[in-house]
């Protein structure tokens, strides 16, 4: 959070191997304690988003010196989620930093833990099947039986027509941004390639939106519902090609060369402690991008 107590939405909570950046570290202080004393950055300001004070003060301190404590060890922090899931964060040395969409500063690979080569792109769920769901409907998973490559990486579909679908036309269904969060990508500037690359922002499989005939992915209901209530005030084309550049940024134009394997959050209607979840913004669940 901002020091006005601003949210930030479509982060990840949940860690890969290897080091990772301590905007995890800081950004968990902020979920649970209510402020970043660390450092500043600007965010979108979001409609009752602010915590409650007690709670605020109540954590504050005490998470504030866990945290100090593991940085210097280098330990292991565990943050629970409205919905129980838990994700632990890991301390680094590394410095968080603001900035604009930036792309691979270095010789890009795929070992980072989000988009790890070796497991299933989206956890194994079916990517022609979305285009057969109702709006709402969570995803279908897949089988290592029906298993298609492209771009070095896997993806299982629930059945051989739905595989062979893919493999006549593999960019018809393949997920934009690489099945990360879509609001992440489009409507917040403070990620760069390398944080994208280990630390989000996490997508759902059961958070979904067909677009123009393309497949977006969420990290929960909120960032979808912000995403889509942005179609309204900038149109849907407008915001659509907001995140293609962006993700193009990020990833020096290879937009179809890297998916998301580790990086997800289970629980469809919330989001970390303290965060709203969909039922303290709307009661509609038929809202959508195309309808707005």
């Amino acid at each position: 959070r901002t020091e006005d107590s601003v949210p930030w939405r479509c982060r990840s909570a949940e860690t890969g191997e290897g080091s990772i950046l301590s905007l995890r570290l800081v950004h968990a202080a902020a979920t649970v304690s209510g402020r970043d004393q660390h450092h500043t950055m600007s965010y979108d300001e979001l409609p009752n988003s602010a915590p409650h004070t007690e709670e605020t003060q109540s954590r504050k301190v005490p998470m504030l010196i866990t945290l100090t404590v593991l940085a210097l060890t280098g330990g292991t922090v565990v943050v629970a989620n409205r919905g129980g899931a838990a994700a632990s964060v890991v301390s680094s040395s590394l410095q968080a930093k603001d900035s604009a969409p930036a792309g691979p500063s270095g010789p890009r690979d795929s070992s980072a833990s989000c988009i790890e080569t070796s497991d299933a792109v989206m956890s194994g769920y079916d990517l022609v099947a979305y285009f057969s769901l109702g709006s709402g409907d969570s995803g279908v998973q897949g089988s290592s039986d029906y298993t298609s490559t492209y771009n070095g990486y896997s993806f299982y579909f629930s059945s051989a027509a739905n595989q062979a679908l893919f493999e006549a036309s593999p960019t018809s269904y393949l997920p934009k941004y690489g099945g990360v969060c879509t609001y992440g990508i489009a409507g917040e500037s403070w990620w760069t390639w390398e944080t994208i690359k280990s630390n989000g922002p996490n997508g759902d499989p059961n958070v979904w939106e067909i677009i123009n005939g393309e497949l977006f992915f969420f990290m929960y209901k909120v960032p979808k519902y912000k995403y889509d209530t942005l179609c309204s005030e900038d149109g849907v084309s407008a915001i659509i090609a907001k995140g293609d550049a962006n993700w193009a940024n990020y990833t020096s134009g290879d937009t179809d060369s890297y998916f998301n394997t580790e990086c997800f959050w289970w629980d469809d209607d919330c989001g970390m402690s303290n965060d709203e979840c969909i039922d303290d913004l709307t009661d509609d669940d038929s809202y959508a991008c195309e309808s707005r």
